[in-house]
């Protein structure tokens, strides 16, 4: 399988700095982790407990209550991706990459803003917005006015197409 351009190439730790606590590969991995969570569509297979505590961490990320809210929080419609996005992309990456992640973060946020993943999961949440509105007219006008021919609907998306130009390796 290949995977997402904007993962390409994949981070190495080589290209990080260890802190006192992490080394340059877990550091390599997390970025992974996230860019495949990010190109595969959020999909909540990949939101487990240790990839929620790295990133609850980083980005200015607040870690809510637990797991569940961060989720919650982030993940449960196209609008929330849509914010989640915004901010990591917004992220000013502050610190010291010898005590904080903030190499990682500067590469993933280029890399985001690279693809103008923001601006594709804008136009995502707009059609979905405009197909449940058609959606919702259709329904009042059978009700409410029998005789008038419905709206044309537009198609749904098909989960992951609007992030990558091809599957995820991770």
């Amino acid at each position: 399988m290949t995977i997402a351009s904007f993962q390409k190439p994949l981070l190495r730790a080589t290209d990080f700095t260890p802190t006192q606590f992490d080394d340059g590969a877990a550091k390599a991995d997390f970025g992974n982790r996230l860019l495949a969570f990010i190109a595969t569509d959020f999909p909540h297979t990949r939101f487990t407990l240790g990839f929620y505590r790295i990133l609850s961490l980083h980005f200015g990320m607040i870690a809510h209550y637990d797991i569940h809210g961060f989720w919650e929080e982030y993940f449960t419609t196209t609008a929330d991706r849509l914010r989640f996005l915004k901010e990591l992309v917004a992220y000013p990456s502050w610190g010291n990459p010898a005590f904080t992640f903030s190499d990682v973060e500067r590469v993933v946020i280029a890399r985001l803003r690279s693809a103008g993943l923001v601006e594709r999961l804008h136009k995502v949440a707009e059609q979905e917005a405009e197909a449940a509105e058609r959606a919702l007219l259709n329904h009042l006008q059978a009700r409410y006015q029998p005789g008038k021919a419905p709206v044309a609907e537009t198609p749904r998306r098909t989960v992951g197409n609007w992030a990558s130009d091809q599957g995820s390796l991770l």
